[in-house]
């Protein structure tokens, strides 16, 4: 059987993902039409509010294509947690780039479309304080963007009966590294992504646990807590600490939080332990 796979990239236009961006970009305007609109509405020359509106749908309409561009950055350099120096000057530089561009759209959209064209103290169709606004706006959603991890694009894709994942493809930077699943000593779950600790370091892959569970050999690899997956082949033991809580006790030192439903599981591997 041939198996086609599609670009993640032109997945990701697709439906409900392009339909999310067309309902941000509208509601940035609609937001953005609101302030204009209070603000100026003590002026004799103020306009309706659904002139400012079009215009503001023009204004931020480029950010249906921006926020892909945005996303092909974060894919190639990091998002701000694990891009590199360069990668995070990188983003600053595209941050201002893409910023100005912008602010040059407005110049031409509000010389020609502008509600306030006649308006006395505007220029451009504009208030000055409304460039100002605009060009904040776009660097916080630059920033946003870049905060925000690339969508897990197996998390919809149901897992095969019995099958195991024998390695990750995962990023450290801009470089690309192959963790085999045998290497991993414990999963620790920090924010969207899952921290894979080895022999060779960590590295941080685009899961959920959960989802992590379905790919790993449940007979070496078991989740005892909401934040944590550990290789049975890395436990030492079990204890506890000052306050009675169990821990479980890895063979790199470390200790880590086991849920009662964890001791539960470690306890039918480790028969010896209390």
């Amino acid at each position: 059987m041939k198996i086609t796979h599609r670009n993640p990239f032109l997945n990701n236009l697709a439906g409900r993902g392009l339909i999310r961006v067309l309902a941000g970009v509208g509601t940035i305007a609609g937001v953005m039409a609101v302030a204009i609109a209070w603000r100026v509405a003590h002026r004799p020359e103020a306009a309706s509010f659904l002139p400012i509106l079009g215009w503001q749908l023009l204004i931020w309409l480029p950010w249906v294509g921006l926020y892909y561009a945005v996303r092909y950055l974060v894919r190639r350099l990091g998002t701000y947690q694990d891009a590199t120096l360069v990668g995070l000057v990188l983003h600053v530089l595209a941050a201002i780039l893409i910023a100005s561009t912008h602010l040059l759209w407005f110049w031409q959209v509000s010389s020609r479309t502008s509600p306030f064209l006649d308006a006395p103290g505007t220029r451009f169709g504009a208030f000055a304080f409304f460039f100002v606004f605009w060009f904040l706006i776009d660097l916080l959603l630059y920033w946003t963007i870049l905060a925000r991890p690339e969508p897990d694009q197996h998390a919809q894709e149901p897992s095969a009966s019995n099958a195991t994942t024998e390695r990750f493809a995962v990023r450290k930077g801009r470089s690309q590294h192959l963790v085999r699943t045998a290497d991993i000593r414990w999963i620790e779950a920090q924010g969207y992504y899952a921290a894979l600790h080895t022999d060779s370091g960590s590295f941080l892959l685009r899961r959920s646990l959960t989802r992590l569970e379905d790919e790993l050999d449940p007979e070496s690899f078991i989740r005892v807590h909401r934040s944590t997956i550990v290789n049975v082949d890395h436990v030492d033991g079990m204890t506890t600490n000052d306050s009675g809580s169990c821990l479980v006790m890895l063979a790199d030192g470390n200790r880590r939080g086991v849920s009662r439903s964890g001791r539960r599981k470690l306890r039918s591997v480790l028969p010896a332990t209390p």
